[in-house]
C-alpha cells in the first residue's frame, strides 16, 4: 500500500496551501479549501498560523464537534459539495481527520449524502475517487494520516464502522511538532496510548509483514523513554520530543496501514460506546494484558499460519526497541504508565466482561490477533488482575 507524500519538522504547516494546491485536481484558481478542525482549534496558540497560511486559498471552515458519525459525516460532505471543494484539509485529532477523510471521499457521490448513505458506504466500501485530503494532525497516535481507513461511530446503534478504500488515504501529510503545543495532557496521553497499541498490534497482527513488524519497533524505539516519566512532564515536552511522538505515531499508523489493528482495538469500540473512555485510553486498557496473553502463544492455539514462532519473534521486537527485558516486563511498564495518567477512571468491567468480550469478537479486527480467542478467553482477560 501506497503511503501519503510526508512533510516532517517545525514549522511545515506553513506550507499547507502550497501542498493543497499540488494535488488539486482543477485548473480552478485559487483552490477551493475546505479546512476541517475541531471544537478546540481556535483556543490552540497557533491557530493564527494554520489561518494565515491558508490566505491564498479560497477557504471554507467546517467543524467535526466530536467522534464522526453518520450525520456528521454527511454534514462534512455536504459542505464539500456546497463549496464544490478542490481539497480537504484537515487540521485536528484523529476525529477530525477521519471525518474530513470519510467526507472527503464521500463528497462527490451522484446523489447527496445522508447518514443512511454514509453507512451504506462503510459496508460496502468508498468510492475509487474523491477529493483529495491534506491530513496536518495535531494530536499524535492516531496515524489517521497514513491509513486508507476512517472510523465512523453508529451511536444509535451501538456500533463502530469504518470506511475503507483508496480514495479514503491522505494524498498529504504534513507532521509539525509546533502543533502539539497546547495540547492538553490528558489528551496527548491518550495518544501516546494509542500509539503503544497500534505500534504493537501492527507487529504481531496475522496480516503483519516484516514492513509492518519493523515500523511497530521504530515506532516504540522513540516512545519507551515516556513509560518511566512522571504524568506531568509530558504536558509541555521539548521540539525535539513533540516531534519523536508525532513520528513515533506516524510510524504506528503506517504499520496498522499494512497489517490492520487486533483484539486490543476490537476491544477498545464496545469499552467507547458503553462507557465513553476515549479511544486511547480505551486501547491501553488492556494493552498489556493482550500483550501477555499473545506472547504466550504456543502452535496449538496460534492463528497465524506462520507459527508460534512468528509471532513471538515479532513480539520480541517491539521488546528489544522499547528496551525492555521481556514481554512482561513491558506490560507492567505500560499499565504503570496508564495508572499515572490523570484519565477518567475506568469502571469495572468484570460484570460486563462477557458481553463486552462478544461484541469485540464481532469485529473482523479480532480475526488478525495471533493467538485464537473466544468469549471465555477473552472475559478471562477482561476480569483477571495483572500479575
Amino acid at each position: 500500500m501506497e503511503s501519503p507524500r510526508t512533510l516532517i519538522g517545525a514549522g511545515r504547516a506553513a506550507a499547507v496551501a502550497k501542498e493543497a494546491e499540488s494535488v488539486a485536481r482543477s485548473a480552478f484558481h485559487p483552490v477551493r479549501v475546505l479546512l476541517v478542525v475541531g471544537t478546540g482549534f481556535s483556543r490552540r496558540p497557533w491557530r493564527g498560523r494554520i489561518v494565515d497560511a491558508l490566505r491564498p486559498v479560497r477557504l471554507r471552515v467546517a467543524v467535526q464537534p466530536a467522534m464522526p458519525t453518520p450525520a456528521s459525516v454527511a454534514r462534512l460532505a455536504g459542505e464539500a459539495r456546497a463549496h464544490r471543494a478542490d481539497v480537504v484539509v484537515a487540521v485536528g485529532g484523529g476525529s477530525v481527520m477521519d471525518g474530513a477523510k470519510a467526507a472527503a471521499a464521500l463528497a462527490y457521490e451522484p446523489a447527496d449524502p445522508t447518514p443512511e448513505s454514509v453507512a451504506v458506504a462503510c459496508e460496502e466500501g468508498a468510492p475509487a475517487e474523491g477529493v483529495p485530503v491534506v491530513a496536518v494532525p495535531t494530536t499524535p497516535g492516531t496515524g489517521a494520516e497514513a491509513t486508507s481507513f476512517a472510523t465512523v461511530w453508529d451511536v444509535d446503534r451501538g456500533r463502530k464502522l469504518s470506511l475503507r478504500g483508496d480514495s479514503v488515504l491522505p494524498a498529504v501529510a504534513i507532521l509539525d511538532p509546533d502543533l502539539l503545543l497546547g495540547l492538553p495532557g490528558p489528551q496527548l496521553t491518550c495518544g501516546l496510548l494509542d500509539t503503544f497499541a497500534q505500534a504493537l498490534e501492527g507487529a504481531w497482527s496475522t496480516r503483519a509483514d516484516a514492513r509492518a513488524e519493523a515500523l511497530g519497533a521504530a515506532a516504540w524505539a522513540r516512545l519507551s523513554w515516556l513509560l518511566d516519566r512522571p504524568y506531568r512532564s509530558l504536558e509541555a515536552p521539548a521540539a525535539s520530543e513533540r516531534e519523536a511522538v508525532l513520528l513515533a505515531g506516524h510510524y504506528a499508523g503506517r504499520a496498522i496501514a499494512v497489517a490492520g489493528t487486533t483484539v486490543c482495538h476490537a476491544l477498545s469500540y464496545p469499552l467507547t460506546l458503553r462507557y465513553g473512555l476515549n479511544h486511547g485510553q480505551a486501547c491501553g486498557v488492556t494493552l498489556g494484558r493482550v500483550l501477555r496473553y499473545n506472547a504466550a502463544v504456543e502452535d496449538g492455539d496460534c492463528a497465524d499460519a506462520r507459527g508460534a514462532g512468528r509471532v513471538r519473534a515479532a513480539i520480541a521486537g517491539v521488546v528489544a526497541a522499547a528496551g525492555a527485558d521481556d514481554a512482561f516486563t513491558l506490560a507492567r511498564r505500560i499499565e504503570a504508565f496508564l495508572a499515572s495518567a490523570d484519565l477518567p477512571p475506568v469502571p469495572d468491567l468484570r460484570p460486563d466482561a462477557a458481553r463486552i468480550a462478544a461484541e469485540a469478537l464481532g469485529y473482523d479486527r479480532a480475526g488478525n490477533n495471533p493467538r485464537r480467542l473466544s468469549i471465555k478467553s477473552l472475559t478471562h482477560l477482561l476480569t483477571t488482575t495483572a500479575p
